[in-house]
């Protein structure tokens, strides 16, 4: 019996058929008429953009928290003043973005009905709440000690300092923060989308160094309008820009690993295209190998020529961060419009080729019978031979 695989209307409308190349005619597709194989995500920008915004919220809570349990009195001023008001108002904007995306906000409300720790969704939105309720403690209790609105040596800012402890809260500000800026990455790798599922090993530890490289840019900007101009208040900028510049190395390193384990055919949306255009030039160039050569150009040319390049610097790693947001999304959607990478992602090993027609017929007679509570030796066939 012939067996076609192209639709009744081309095979009996011949003359409307599109020629198809010589490979089409002698093989049947891998593919069902190359649709793909699983539905794309249906976000909107509010998640890649509620991504780089928490990113740089939780970055700069973990330095701001690392400043305030072990930096001197002094150089932590400033660092420990501006990633809290920056945390709060970040924490603030990200559940918003969360909910325009869900379109209800009763959907993102309900989250809160379980706790499964087998869930990165779920543990991502008890890790926003309680980074939410931390820093807005926290910034309470700077905003009593720099006297705004409530005197620090008033009563009730006496009774806010002692109801508020500065240490062990910032403490868990920093490891929630760590949290936040990490486990967008797992989430995504947990789901079948190809060029997330392959790379997923990289994408936490990816997505977290861009949170602390983009909380450590955003921190600099901060420190250059709004700091002082103490010899003290310029080393904690310069520790910061440390930290900035140890993070783009670490982005740099996770981004080459993922690319050298990834199979080229799930790779491939980061790669080519529009998307892959902007990872390659915006995100890994412009956002990760730019920023790192600019801090190294800045050492060498001295103090003098340190805050503008810090501010270019940093104002790149923020863009590029965004853009790597937007592009692994955007990639992903993509990814999943592909069917030959989700039969490459579901092959077994990474890049591993599936069986084809002929090999499945040659291991098709081990093939025992299976029929539900049936053994294959007691079938009529078996018991007439």
């Amino acid at each position: 019996m012939e067996t076609f695989d192209r639709p009744p209307n081309e095979v009996w409308l011949p003359p409307l058929r599109s020629p198809a190349r010589p490979a089409e005619r002698d093989e049947p597709s891998v593919t069902y008429y190359d649709q793909p194989m699983i539905k794309p995500p249906h976000w909107k920008w509010y998640i890649p953009a509620y991504f780089w915004l928490g990113g740089i919220a939780g970055g700069a809570a973990t330095i701001g928290a690392a400043a305030r349990l072990f930096g001197g009195p002094v150089a932590k001023r400033d660092t420990v003043r501006h990633a809290r008001y920056l945390s709060l108002a970040l924490a603030i904007i990200c559940p918003i973005f969360l909910i325009l995306d869900l379109g209800r906000p009763e959907r993102f409300f309900r989250m809160f009905r379980v706790v499964k720790v087998s869930s990165p969704l779920s543990i991502g939105t008890w890790i926003l709440s309680a980074f939410g309720l931390a820093s807005g403690a926290l910034a309470v209790r700077q905003a009593v000690e720099d006297s705004v609105v409530i005197p620090r040596e008033s009563g009730l800012g006496r009774l806010l300092r002692r109801l508020i402890p500065d240490a062990p809260l910032s403490a868990l500000q920093g490891i929630l923060g760590l949290g936040l800026g990490g486990y967008t990455g797992v989430l995504i790798a947990v789901t079948a989308i190809p060029l997330w599922a392959a790379g997923g090993i990289f994408l936490g530890p990816l997505f977290l160094a861009t949170a602390l490289a983009s909380g450590a840019a955003a921190l600099t900007l901060l420190s250059v309008a709004f700091g002082k101009r103490d010899p003290e208040s310029e080393r904690a900028r310069g520790t910061v820009e440390t930290v900035e510049a140890i993070s783009a190395a670490t982005q740099l390193a996770l981004v080459g690993a993922r690319d050298l384990t990834t199979p080229s055919r799930i790779n491939q949306p980061l790669r080519v295209g529009f998307w892959g255009r902007v990872f390659r030039i915006g995100a890994v160039g412009g956002g990760m190998a730019t920023p790192l050569t600019l801090r190294i150009v800045a050492r060498l040319l001295g103090p003098r020529a340190t805050k503008v390049i810090s501010v270019i610097a940093a104002v790149l790693t923020l863009l590029g961060a965004l853009a790597e947001r937007f592009t692994i999304v955007e990639a992903g959607k993509v990814s999943s419009r592909d069917p030959l990478a989700y039969q490459d992602l579901t092959a077994g090993a990474p890049g591993e080729a599936r069986p084809t027609a002929r090999e499945q017929a040659l291991h098709a007679p081990q093939a025992s019978a299976h029929r539900p509570r049936i053994a294959a030796s007691d079938t009529a066939f078996d018991s007439i031979r």
